[in-house]
């Protein structure tokens, strides 16, 4: 499968509205949830993925990095089977969210609903 992760520009120029998903902590729920992908961009300072998510009981709108595995070369989170350089857009995952030891809200696990 192919790569659809955009720019920060190209985003933009298709429409998308990073503004309107928060990064700040307080503001992201944690814990399981489903939640709709709708778009992804390329971080610009490190090997990661920004990952646009709304949850679909909620409507709330967040943004979870997504850091390459060295082991595996894909973005992804360990014992989940989805890579989020490839999957699939405007789709409900089930994801779980919590913080790491040091504070930061993280992806822990990720599955494809369909």
């Amino acid at each position: 499968m192919e790569r659809n992760v955009e720019s920060w520009g190209v985003a933009l120029r298709q429409g998308f509205e990073p503004k309107r998903y928060t990064y700040d902590p307080d503001q992201i729920p944690q814990g399981v949830m489903v939640a709709t992908l709708d778009f992804k961009t390329w971080s610009k300072r490190i090997i990661a993925i920004n990952c646009y998510f709304t949850k679909v009981d909620t409507g709330s709108k967040f943004v979870i990095t997504v850091y390459c595995n060295n082991r595996t070369a894909k973005y992804s989170v360990t014992n989940s089977p989805i890579d989020f350089a490839t999957c699939v857009l405007n789709r409900p995952y089930t994801i779980e969210l919590g913080k790491n030891p040091k504070g930061v809200i993280v992806l822990m696990k990720a599955d494809d609903l369909v």
